[in-house]
Formats: C-alpha cells, sequence, structure tokens
C-alpha cells in the first residue's frame, strides 16, 4: 500500500495542474467573448450614431440649397423671401446643433472603445505572464508621451526615456520612429539602439533583427560596423557560431579601418582559440 501511495500522488499533481490549466484557458476564452460583446455593441452604437450624423449633414445640404435658391430670387420676392431666409436659417442652426451633439456622442463611444480596448488588454497581458505585462506596460507609457512632430525632436525623446532608464518605454519609441520614417539616415541609430537594448535583455534574436535592419539598410551609416559586429556577438550568444565566425569576418573585410574591425578581429582569434585542440603531453 506504501508503494501506490507515490503515484497516486502524482497522478492527484497532475489532475491538479491540468485542471490549473483548463481554469486558466476558460478565464481568457470569457476575457475574449467579454471583449468581443462588448466591442461589437459599442461599435453598433457607433454605427447608428454615424448614421444620424449622415442624415443630419444632407438635412443642412438641402436647407443650404433651399438657402441658396431663396438668395438668387431675393431680387425679385422682397419681405417673403426674407422671412423665409430666416426660418431656413434657423433650420440649419438647429441642424447643426444636432450635429455637434451627435458627433459628441461619437466621441464618447470612441473613448469607450478605447478605454475597453486597453482594459482588455492589459488584462490579456497580466494573465500572459510578467513579460507581456512589462511590455503592455512599456505600450501604455509611450501612448501617454507627447509626440514631437519634427524628428530631431522625436529620436532626443526616445534617447531621454532610455538615459532615464525606461527601456522598454524608449524601445517603443524607436520602433515608432522607424515606422513613420524608414527611410531617414537616423533610423539607423533608432534600430541599433533597440538592438542594444534587445542585447540587454538577452533576446538576442529580436537584437540580431534590429542590427540587421542598420546593416541591410544603412551599410553606410556610422553605426553600420558596429551593428554587424553587435549582430556576430548576438550570434554567438545563441550559440550560433559558424554563423557568427561569418559576419565577424565579413565585418573585418568591410569595415577595415573601424574599431569594429578590431574588435571582431579579436573575437575571431579567440574563437579560433578555443576550436584547436589541447596539446598532447609527451609521454614520460
Amino acid at each position: 500500500m506504501r508503494r501506490a501511495a507515490v503515484p497516486l500522488l502524482l497522478l492527484a499533481s497532475a489532475c491538479v495542474s491540468v485542471d490549473k490549466g483548463r481554469q486558466m484557458e476558460d478565464r481568457i476564452q470569457r476575457l475574449e467573448d467579454e471583449g468581443a460583446i462588448t466591442a461589437r455593441q459599442l461599435e453598433e452604437q457607433r454605427a447608428v450614431i454615424r448614421d444620424r450624423i449622415a442624415r443630419v449633414d444632407q438635412k443642412i445640404a438641402e436647407v443650404q440649397k433651399k438657402l441658396d435658391e431663396l438668395n438668387a430670387a431675393s431680387h425679385r420676392s422682397g419681405a417673403d423671401v426674407v422671412a423665409n431666409q430666416d426660418k431656413l436659417q434657423e433650420s440649419v442652426t438647429r441642424l447643426q446643433g444636432q450635429l455637434e451633439e451627435e458627433q459628441h456622442h461619437l466621441s464618447q463611444l470612441d473613448q469607450s472603445v478605447s478605454s475597453m480596448q486597453s482594459d482588455v488588454n492589459g488584462r490579456f497581458a497580466a494573465l500572459r505572464g510578467a513579460g507581456a505585462l512589462q511590455e503592455y506596460e512599456a505600450k501604455e507609457k509611450a501612448k501617454a508621451l507627447k509626440r514631437p512632430s519634427e524628428k530631431a525632436e522625436f529620436l532626443a525623446l526616445a534617447q531621454k526615456q532610455e538615459a532615464q532608464g525606461e527601456q522598454d518605454v524608449a524601445k517603443e519609441l524607436y520602433d515608432e520612429y522607424v515606422k513613420r520614417w524608414p527611410t531617414d539616415p537616423r533610423a539607423a541609430d533608432a534600430y541599433f539602439r533597440m538592438g542594444e537594448i534587445a542585447f540587454g535583455e538577452k533576446h538576442y534574436r529580436e537584437a540580431v533583427i534590429s542590427y540587421g535592419k542598420v546593416a541591410q539598410d544603412f551599410p553606410r551609416s556610422d553605426k553600420a560596423a558596429d551593428a554587424l559586429y553587435r549582430t556576430g556577438e548576438a550570434m554567438l550568444a545563441l550559440d550560433m557560431r559558424d554563423d557568427a565566425r561569418a559576419i565577424l569576418e565579413d565585418v573585418v573585410a568591410r569595415y577595415p579601418k573601424t574599431s569594429a574591425s578590431k574588435k571582431a578581429a579579436a573575437r575571431l582569434r579567440e574563437l579560433t582559440a578555443k576550436k584547436k585542440p589541447a596539446a598532447k603531453k609527451p609521454a614520460p
């Protein structure tokens, strides 16, 4: 009987784990269902208000057309035309008020949808773990920052966030920069900093992608040699030694007079030394 106790305990533990997993799946599914229903309801309300706005717009256009016709005939109709104009102008004013009210309702609905979506995203991130929650919080912080319209100021904002230790927020801003201005020469700096942040967080595959964008899209940038060298370092961290060696050799060949080339050459010598088998001791 004692021997049977251990398997029974293991079986019970496995059942508990499976139950917890199913409970987690059920919670996520409920969140998805709730979010979908609420979003659909809000979208239906937005559609109704948009339809109202369209009808009001059409009515204003019709009234305005009547006003224009009356203005054209004003020299023939005298006082009656003036009276009709006043009535039509009142209608236009009333309709414009309705239009503003409907637009205000639509704006409130948009805010509700945005708030609901943010809440759902936050709850999902919390369920998926610390990494997802951290990324979500960084996106929310970045979203709250006022965006400069000038490229130089935008990049400076990202650099300031990084200098203040807000690495994930800075990464969001750098990513936004390269999407808004993909061909700008300073996009090379943004990609390089994204790579450095990812490397520091040990997200080496992500780092390889960011460094690679510098080397591929901005080969004449002053960051190109360093980006290529750091690509090799990230590949070594991923235990991709042959690929890393090829990248480091490329640094030496393409950028021979740079500090990155010297570091790459030193790294290659180190890799070669590690690869050589140890010398056998002579037999006594």
